[in-house]
């Protein structure tokens, strides 16, 4: 199923992560399902994915 079909994250917002929880509430208030999925922060060693 997972080789047939699309079944990545959906739609991602950026945010400040002072305003994350705020983001989620307000996602959340609307009736969507929502979660903190990561952060970016600076470094010297490229991109990692975790």
């Amino acid at each position: 199923m997972f080789n047939t079909f699309n079944m990545g994250v959906g739609m991602i917002v950026s945010v400040d992560k002072n305003d994350a929880d705020k983001a989620v509430a307000a996602i959340k208030a609307a009736g969507e399902d929502a979660y903190v999925l990561g952060e970016l922060v600076e470094s010297e060693e490229g991109v990692i994915i975790c």
